[in-house]
Order: C-alpha cells, then structure tokens, then sequence
C-alpha cells in the first residue's frame, strides 16, 4: 500500500509542476558516422546542431572514434566547443594522445574518447535552443589520424545528453 501512495503522490507532483527540471537525463542525441575518417591536423573534424531544451539543464557529451599518432613523439589533444567556443564551467572538456616510441613510423590506433559535462562558456551559461556541438583537434604536426584505422566497420559517434541538476 505505501509503495502505491508513494507513486500516487510522484504522479501528482509531476502534475502539479511540470516545468519542474528533475534529476537525471532529460533528453539525448546520438550522431554515428560508419567508417569516417580524417587526417586533419588542427581544427574541426565534426560539428552537429542539438537543440537544448532548458536553460537549467547541464549538457554532458562524448565523441567516440580510433585515434592514432603516426610520428613518434606525435601528440594530438581532442577538444569540444559549443557555438566556437570551449567549455569553461566546470571545465574545457580535452584530452590528449601522444605516442612514444623508439619504432619510428607506425600507427597505435586504439579506440579514443573525449567526454565531459558542460553548464557554461566564456560567453554564459548555455541557453535552450539550437547549439553547435563540435569536435576539434589540435596537434603538433606529427600525422595525426582520427577515425576508421582498421578493418571491417567502425562507428564514430558525438553522443549529447541533457541531465537536470
């Protein structure tokens, strides 16, 4: 019985407020890309529109590819941006890929990641609406590789996920 009250009582406060932000994910886009690759060295590799529904809402993504650094001493960083720029609330959401070896040439091309939450950038708080989501990489100039490396299919992807505080 107390099990029923206590999902009466949640239907009816979601009634009763239903602009309320509750905790957890609000809304998600996933954009996959079979088999895509690119040997761009600095600047964007991908870019979608996702349209943001609440300004107080925290946006966490994620861009999941093969990374791979042919020079040895090669390093790469992987960064997003939302409308040109970086995140800066909490923090720049960035990594790094370097290769070290004493083998010369070579690819390492292990799957990569970049994630993170973002509320705000230099400009604001991220507002409702539609939001360029991007992914850029910087690099030292040392044939930096960032997709498809391998056999049979690989799906890259830019996942966005909207999470109520």
């Amino acid at each position: 019985l107390r099990e029923v009250q206590d999902a009466q009582s949640q239907i009816l406060s979601k009634l009763q407020h239903p602009n309320e932000c509750r905790s957890g994910v609000t809304a998600w886009r996933y954009y996959p890309w079979v088999n895509w690759r690119d040997n761009i060295e600095n600047g964007q590799l991908k870019s979608v529109m996702y349209n943001k529904k609440r300004n107080d809402t925290t946006l966490k993504v994620e861009f999941h590819t093969q990374l791979a650094q042919a020079t040895n001493g090669g390093c790469s960083e992987y960064f997003f941006q939302f409308d040109g720029q970086e995140c800066s609330q909490p923090a720049p959401i960035t990594t790094s890929f370097y290769k070290n070896t004493n083998s010369g040439y070579w690819i390492v091309a292990p799957p990569g990641e970049v994630s993170g939450f973002c509320n705000a950038t230099s400009r604001g708080p991220l507002r409702s609406g539609q939001l360029s989501v991007s992914v850029h990489i910087r690099s030292s100039g040392n044939n930096a590789y960032t997709g498809k490396m391998s056999t049979g299919k690989v799906t890259s992807y830019i996942l966005v996920e909207e999470y109520c505080p």
